[in-house]
């Protein structure tokens, strides 16, 4: 197993002591904010006010590595896959977080457990945004148009979300634009995306906004 770094975020990663696959896969620190039996998720603050987010797996499930086998593709860790799908959407033309660095599993070994550390994203998540009291209607309403547009962009560029298609997905940013957070889900598709299948994924993030924000 070996550490992949971003050069330029080489001297922070050192100084953090998150330069080594150890430091990543022992790290503790920070609010965890998502654990679950594959893994967990911590949200690590800088003294710049900048955010980082610490992805771990503890393990890779043996049918995830079958299904790639099977398909003769070289398994993978799910942070592996998710770090391989971001740069494929980002290459695309979206905006995705930084990857600051990811473990490489040894390749003439099965994947075990992973690890990657990302910039954390400015924005607000379109879902919560809606939700403020405090953002002017205007501001809420084109963020959701623009959230809505980026889903149809995916969609044309053959990306199939699945059902990670949700509001909280979609940070509104500062300058108006929208960036894509969790995205090891990302898949390219082989075929175009059936409009009867766009729509529905549409209806996906719709359902889950409060009424009066979903399409008439």
């Amino acid at each position: 197993m070996k550490i992949i770094l971003t050069p330029s975020y080489e001297p922070l990663l050192h100084s953090l002591g998150l330069d080594t696959p150890k430091a990543l896969l022992e790290y503790t620190g920070g609010a965890c904010v998502s654990s679950h039996t594959r893994g967990a998720t911590y949200r690590i603050p800088l003294e710049d006010g900048r955010i980082l987010f610490l992805k771990k797996d503890f393990y890779t499930k043996p049918a995830v590595i079958l299904h790639r086998l099977a398909h003769f593709q070289a398994p993978e860790t799910n942070t592996e896959r998710e770090v391989r799908l971001l740069e494929n959407v980002r290459r695309l033309g979206f905006r995705v977080p930084v990857v600051l660095a990811y473990l490489q599993h040894t390749p003439w070994l099965l994947p075990r457990r992973g690890a990657m550390l990302q910039l954390g994203v400015e924005g607000t998540a379109v879902d919560a945004l809606v939700q403020d009291p405090s953002v002017p209607q205007e501001t809420k309403e084109k963020a959701l148009r623009k959230a809505r547009e980026t889903l149809s962009r995916l969609q044309e560029a053959q990306i199939d979300w699945k059902r990670d298609c949700k509001p909280e997905h979609f940070f509104y940013c500062p300058d108006g634009e929208i960036a894509l957070i969790d995205g090891e889900r990302l898949y390219p598709s082989p075929t175009p995306l059936s409009p009867e299948y766009r729509e529905s994924q549409h209806q996906r993030f719709d359902s889950l906004l409060p009424p009066e924000y979903r399409r008439a």
